[in-house]
């Protein structure tokens, strides 16, 4: 038996953004004008903040793996997606989306932009248009409900493959 407290502090968060946007869904069903009134943007907001608790786990569990110092060999393995990445290496570069993207336009592209964009682009996802991480959510977890809890079966298999 793995006893993983971070994996527990990551149910936690989890849970507490999905319930957070349940109601948001809900709202926004009720709404006249839910992006008028900023329903989605919130919706936006706190999936984004999702990702960065999924990637906080992903970095935990890479540091105390036998790949220590490698988080890229770490973020190769686990499940696939359906475009044959990495479930961890598209939940990773959500996170640096949401985390980065406000300070692109005051910076020259750096490696790190443009590899989160290269992996965000394999989704066939346009992080020019409205909603991406909303987008890259339902993209990785379809045809599960578009909601951080989808992504933690993926990261737990990911889990279980990294050396000890």
């Amino acid at each position: 038996m793995i006893v993983d407290l971070n994996l527990d502090f990551l149910k936690s968060a989890a849970t507490l953004v999905d319930v957070y946007l349940e109601r948001l869904d809900r709202e926004s069903g009720t709404s006249p004008d839910p992006d008028a009134f900023g329903a989605y943007d919130e919706i936006e907001y706190f999936i984004g903040f999702g990702f960065v608790a999924c990637q906080t786990y992903l970095t935990a569990m890479a540091s105390q793996s036998g790949l220590k110092g490698k988080k890229d060999k770490a973020l190769a393995l686990g499940p696939k997606h359906r475009t044959g990445q990495p479930m961890v290496r598209l939940v990773n570069a959500a996170a640096n989306y949401w985390k980065h993207s406000p300070e692109w336009s005051l910076d020259i592209p750096t490696t790190q932009t443009n590899q989160t964009l290269e992996v965000i682009s394999i989704l066939g996802i346009d992080t020019s248009g409205s909603y991406p991480l909303a987008n890259i959510l339902h993209e990785i977890v379809a045809p599960h409900p578009a909601r951080v809890a989808s992504l933690l079966p993926f990261i737990v298999q990911w889990r279980n493959t990294l050396p000890r």
